[in-house]
């Protein structure tokens, strides 16, 4: 059972960021804006340290919270609805009305579930992503009030509100705090679509055509998962399943896992559903920081790794191994040929989340912990790669790696502080090597995986090192300038390096829990 304290904490964590977003919408000036962000960001974050060290619980669900997620998913899915058909994007409205129909089909059958069924339930797993989601995601809200006051003067005329900008990126921690929170397979689905409308309004946030166009590829693709967890959701009930993330996973019902399995590929970015991740590109920096690290691409891994034990004994678990490896060792590849930054980062973010959907599915404990120790510095990293990144592109004009010769002398700064996190991303003592080295230990007994695994690594070497290379070097000078940046950019950087230097004392705890 969850107390008070704990249960006032949940509330803050997940209704708290909603309505400083409604807040930050709310008001038109600057300063008293970047005020809420800047309490909303100490609120989630500190927030979330108390709930995670305050012990586990478990929070049954009450009938009327059950009924409170129904009509939450219901209003979701009519504005996915409304949406499909106002932007005519009809395979949008298509699935929309079929997740409208699941739900009432859902609605006439009888629930299986009982007060003894959990809401929420904060154990090991929840709490890692809770601290990854709302400590690093605060930080690039942050990050994003002196990036958005930069952003405004370069910004297409056609660009929405900053305001409306930030309850969107405020916002999202809340709806991700509930998605890595709940138990109830019903608000899953809720926070669930809930993260994919987030996404759709701030990847399309400049309002241009590349800018429309990518929101739409990302609003269809994560529509598709969200009915097939819909539809698992059908099934288990269908099943006499009792409605809980944690039952469905005990009573191992093997389509509901396959269909969830399905709708984290496609919110994780496997192949063949890459295609949004790397179109979200065109967001301004701390969507791409957000998306890529720390929010909508973790939603995936989580799910995955809560599924695990349902599928790692049955026949399903070598294909997602080997689905998992190859599109690591798939996207590594693609990332060699990329000139574009944001894109190198995008594919090595793809084949990362690839590498730890194949540790999920290798029965061994080593596997799992492995798993675990990628996501943690994987969310560490390339988020204050992509901050790095945002702040050269707006010094530079450019995204392009070739544009960054010389880099060092003109930004000193922020490409030390990019040199340490790509070296973080390949090179010992930091987090990545080790938990690659325990996925290769893991894989020996699957040759596929492995050799998949192998082939994956060594080019994540080559294109990091290729493009470390072109930062730093640079002629002689015998002085350097650090660039001017503003005070939120400048802290939230340091900050970020101070944590990806610190963050390999934390691995060996991780092993040790799992």
């Amino acid at each position: 059972m969850a107390t008070s304290a704990q249960s006032g904490f949940l509330a803050a964590l997940i209704a708290g960021p909603l309505l400083f977003g409604v807040l930050a919408w709310a008001i038109h000036g600057a300063r008293a804006r970047n005020a809420v962000a800047l309490l909303a960001a100490a609120v989630t974050a500190l927030g979330s340290v108390a709930l995670a060290v305050s012990g586990g619980f478990r929070m049954p669900c009450t009938p009327w919270l059950q009924h409170v997620g129904e009509a939450l998913e219901a209003a979701l899915v009519m504005v996915v609805v409304v949406i499909g058909y106002r932007m005519r994007i009809w395979a949008v409205l298509v699935l929309g009305l079929m997740q409208a129909g699941f739900l009432i089909y859902e609605a006439l059958m009888p629930h299986q579930g009982s007060v003894a069924t959990p809401a929420f339930v904060l154990d090991p797993l929840s709490a890692v992503l809770l601290l990854i989601v709302s400590v690093i995601g605060s930080v690039i809200v942050v990050y994003a009030i002196g990036y958005m006051h930069r952003h405004e003067h370069h910004a297409p005329p056609t660009a929405a509100s900053t305001g409306r900008f930030f309850f969107f990126l405020i916002g999202f921690l809340g709806l991700m705090n509930g998605l890595i929170l709940t138990d109830n397979l019903k608000c899953l689905a809720f926070f669930w679509e809930g993260t994919t409308l987030c996404s759709f309004f701030l990847i399309g946030h400049d309002r241009t055509k590349e800018a429309h166009d990518n929101a739409r590829k990302a609003l269809v693709i994560n529509t598709l998962g969200g009915t097939l967890l819909s539809l698992g959701v059908v099934v288990d009930q269908q099943q006499g399943g009792d409605g809980s993330l944690s039952g469905l996973v005990q009573t191992s019902a093997l389509i509901p896992v396959v269909l969830l399995l399905f709708a984290t590929f496609t919110k994780s970015a496997q192949l063949p559903f890459q295609g949004w991740l790397l179109g979200a590109m065109v967001a301004p920096t701390p969507v791409s920081a957000l998306l890529h690290s720390s929010t909508m691409v973790k939603a995936g891994s989580y799910l995955v790794l809560r599924l695990a034990p349902a599928f790692v004994s049955t026949p399903l678990a070598p294909v997602i191994a080997l689905a998992g490896a190859f599109t690591f060792a798939v996207a590594s590849a693609m990332a060699i040929s990329q000139t574009n930054a944001k894109k190198v980062l995008a594919y090595s973010t793809i084949a990362n989340l690839g590498l730890i959907v194949a540790c999920s599915a290798i029965n061994n404990p080593l596997a799992y912990a492995a798993a675990l120790v990628i996501l943690i510095y994987h969310a560490l990293s390339k988020a204050l790669l992509f901050l790095c990144v945002g702040t050269i592109e707006q010094q530079i004009g450019s995204r392009q790696i070739d544009d960054m010769s010389g880099i060092m002398f003109r930004m000193p700064l922020t490409t030390a502080i990019a040199a340490v996190a790509m070296g973080s991303m390949m090179a010992p003592p930091f987090g990545m090597l080790i938990g690659k080295w325990m996925a290769i230990a893991a894989a020996a007994r699957t040759p596929m995986v492995l050799v998949l695994l192998v082939i994956g690594s060594a080019l994540t070497i080559f294109f990091w090192a290729k493009w470390m290379g072109r930062i730093v070097t640079t002629s002689y000078h015998e002085k350097y300038t650090v660039e001017q940046l503003p005070a939120s950019m400048k802290w939230v950087l340091t900050g970020l390096v101070a944590g990806v230097v610190g963050a390999p004392v934390v691995c060996m705890p991780v092993y040790r829990l799992y």
